[in-house]
Order: C-alpha cells, then sequence, then structure tokens
C-alpha cells in the first residue's frame, strides 16, 4: 500500500518529534511514535492489517514456533498476576481469546499450581486494564482477551508503562 507525500510526511515529522522528546527510554520514544502513526492513519481512514510500521524487534515477542512452556522460561513473570497476563498474552499471539479453563490447563503444562481462584486474578488485570471481557463462548463460558496495555505489560517485561 502507497502512502500520498502528505502522510508520509507527517509520519516523518511524528519520528523526528517523538525522538526529541527527552527523559523517555528508547522504548517509551517507539511507543509515543506508534500512537502517533496511529492517530496520523485514523485520521485519513486508512485501516488495512497488512501495512506494518516498524516491525517490533523486541526480545520479548513470541516467536511462531515458539510454545508457551519456552515463552515462560524466556520471560520469566514473577507472580500469579504475571503468569495470567503470560498466558493471556500467549493466547492473542494465537489469535484466541481465553476461558478460565485455558488458563487452568495452561498452569497444569507449565507445572505450576493451580490459583485456588483464577477468576480473581483475572478480574485484578482487568481493573488494571490489562484484560477485557470478550464475550461468550458457545458453552455461555466468558472469554476474555488481553488488551493493548496489556500486550505492553508483557513485552514491557511485567513492568508498568505509563497510561495511555
Amino acid at each position: 500500500m502507497e502512502f500520498n507525500e502528505e502522510t508520509k510526511e507527517r509520519i516523518k515529522e511524528a519520528k523526528t518529534q517523538s525522538s526529541s522528546i527527552d527523559g523517555l527510554s528508547e522504548k517509551e520514544r517507539e511507543l509515543v511514535f506508534g500512537k502517533m502513526v496511529d492517530r496520523i492513519l485514523d485520521s485519513k481512514k486508512i485501516v488495512n492489517n497488512e501495512v506494518e510500521f516498524q516491525k517490533e524487534s523486541s526480545e520479548k515477542r513470541l516467536e511462531p514456533s515458539e510454545n508457551i512452556q519456552e515463552l515462560y522460561h524466556r520471560l520469566k513473570p514473577r507472580t500469579s498476576l504475571d503468569n495470567v497476563m503470560l498466558i493471556a498474552y500467549y493466547f492473542y499471539v494465537k489469535k484466541q481469546s481465553f476461558v478460565v479453563k485455558d488458563l487452568l490447563d495452561n498452569h497444569k503444562l507449565l507445572l505450576l499450581p493451580s490459583p485456588s481462584n483464577p477468576s480473581d486474578l483475572i478480574n485484578k488485570n482487568r481493573i488494571k486494564g490489562y484484560l477485557m471481557l470478550g464475550g461468550k463462548n458457545e458453552k455461555k463460558n466468558s472469554l476474555f482477551t488481553i488488551t493493548r496495555k496489556g500486550v505492553a505489560y508483557v513485552e514491557g517485561g511485567f513492568k508498568e508503562t505509563k497510561d495511555e
């Protein structure tokens, strides 16, 4: 997909502006730039899932051949809330929502003790804005999915990022 010169110029300007912000880490600058590009593209009403800007080279991204155990050992979540987020991230990369049973099944796969109240862990992550309700499945179970903020949290090494 080709962009007109005005859009290309606005994206270059956004890159310059985001790079010139003092006091931000390189990752934070990339996030600011991404948000600016999102706004530029939204203003032009360009919607194309094939367009990729600055493909993430982050070591936190899931490799296509990587399974959940490998992801767990690479990212090393520290808390039970982080374990839930890792599992949610894994389902997100596989383009799926998850139910509480999926959460419990994946705890077993990871050889982790099953949480006594998995719904509570999900709700705590929902309150933080990391997860959201994604509807119901055919068995009327609640489906959950990770939010953009949740993806940034996991890819940022389970560290809080500045709010949007």
